[in-house]
């Protein structure tokens, strides 16, 4: 009867400390086939509201990311493993652009490169962080 006891303890607490890698009131992690075809825009980066620019994630096969980077087109390939994402660009169109829009494009891609976690919040924005870089998106239909 002890051990029986004990054995549900311990599976109680492992149920609970598994859980507590994401506290309720926090980010969720998902898996690049849930990413897969799905459109999002950027509302934030760094914190900072990027207006009327137009940044969006669209997230085609698997492995495979294209947008819009306030003035310019790109391409990316991402990594998605168990808790950590990045992302490679692989090529920008060289459109010009006012330079506020240049500016918020080059801080957009830098962010991108720096990438290293990425998790969807309670809300159902996407967030991607990596250092001191924080880009928030709002899923598109």
């Amino acid at each position: 009867m002890q051990t029986l006891k004990l054995s549900l303890l311990a599976g109680a607490a492992l149920t609970l400390a598994a859980c507590s890698s994401h506290p309720t009131g926090t980010d969720t992690m998902f898996t690049s086939e849930q990413l897969q075809g799905s459109a999002w825009q950027v509302q934030r980066l760094n914190g900072d509201h990027v207006g009327d620019a137009l940044i969006t994630l669209n997230f085609h096969e698997p492995g495979r990311l294209a947008g819009k980077a306030a003035c310019n087109n790109y391409m990316a390939s991402y990594t998605l493993d168990e808790d950590t994402f990045s992302v490679k660009t692989g090529g920008v169109t060289m459109m010009a652009c006012p330079q506020p829009l240049m500016k918020l494009e080059q801080q957009f891609l830098d962010a991108l490169e720096t990438i290293d976690q990425a998790d969807i919040n309670d809300a159902g924005q996407l967030i991607l962080r990596g250092g001191d870089m924080r880009i928030e998106a709002s899923h598109q239909p």
